[in-house]
């Protein structure tokens, strides 16, 4: 019995001790564990698209129902895709009692482009535009003529597709078309105006919220003195290609003696393929003038795509 009893201690003991290194070979021969997969992004809540017309999610032509110019004064920060071309026909009219004002064609020409700065593709739109006027003043007959013609460069640096923020930088200069007469006909005023404006947009599950401030200086005519803009905008889509805009927006020279001028607009545009013709009415809400202001306004947006190379 002793015999037994020491071999089974001595059984025993020898099992604890090769337990513990056989569990340790089975978990050396098990494989490492393997990292998790990364998550996939959500879509963005409010893609980047098209101007004008363009294709939804569901691709269905829809059109950009987010406030801009044309038909209203407030412009948007967004610019065409690279190599397009966006061409707006524009007749205006300002019709005030004492000095009415027609742009009998108001071309408004925009390229898209996409250079790199800084390592970073920035979209660009590069912008021309020329309006073939008239205007009259105190009942004269009207004076025909080239009005102020504008170049500008509008770059659109900031871009958040998942809160729907957009922000522009659209430095312009404004300046009377060479032997156009558009200064002696009072149709464009002496020398160069530079503009700087910054837009913003944010597009809400409702609707599309855009405001512009803008500072203006003369720069050969010390008469006018520096003017800031302030404008805000609401836009919605009525249907899939109908959308109706709103702006309120304010004109003021910062000398307390200089012009002062405050209006509203109401836009509407329809798409038609690659087509958006669009109109507006508004009205002036004050004016250091005491005149008051009426205008309207149709045209339509030629959008042209670029070539995609075979």
């Amino acid at each position: 019995m002793l015999k037994r009893a020491g071999r089974f201690v001595a059984f025993s003991i020898l099992a604890l001790s090769v337990c513990p290194v056989a569990g340790q070979d089975r978990q050396s021969q098990q494989p490492p564990p393997t990292a998790p997969p990364p998550k996939e992004q959500p879509p963005p809540l409010f893609p980047r698209h098209r101007r004008g017309i363009y294709r939804d999610r569901q691709g269905l032509e829809v059109v950009d129902p987010t406030p801009q110019s044309p038909p209203l004064e407030t412009d948007d920060p967004g610019v065409p895709d690279k190599g397009e071309f966006e061409i707006n026909f524009t007749t205006h009219a300002n019709l005030s009692k004492d000095a009415p004002r027609v742009d009998l064609l108001l071309v408004d020409a925009n390229y898209g482009i996409l250079p790199k700065i800084a390592g970073h593709e920035l979209p660009t739109q590069v912008k021309f535009e020329f309006p073939l006027a008239a205007a009259s003043t105190n009942g004269d007959p009207f004076r025909f003529g080239t009005g102020a013609a504008r170049f500008g460069l509008k770059f659109n640096f900031y871009i958040n597709e998942q809160h729907g923020v957009s922000i522009s930088f659209y430095p312009q200069v404004e300046f009377a078309t060479p032997g156009g007469g558009g200064v002696e006909k009072g149709l464009a005023e002496r020398g160069q105006t530079l503009i700087v404006p910054l837009l913003v947009s944010k597009e809400f599950h409702y609707f599309t919220f855009v405001a512009n401030g803008a500072v203006e200086k003369s720069v050969h005519d010390p008469a006018h003195d520096i003017a800031g803009i302030l404008s805000v905008a609401f836009g919605r889509a009525i249907t899939r290609t109908f959308a109706a805009m709103v702006e309120v927006r304010g004109e003021s020279a910062f000398d307390n003696a200089g012009d002062r001028l405050m209006f509203l607009n109401v836009g509407l545009i329809r798409g038609l393929r690659n087509v958006v013709v669009y109109a507006k009415v508004g009205h002036s809400l004050a004016s250091s003038d005491d005149v008051s202001h009426t205008y309207v306004g149709v045209g339509m947006k030629l959008l042209i795509q670029a070539q995609k190379k075979k």
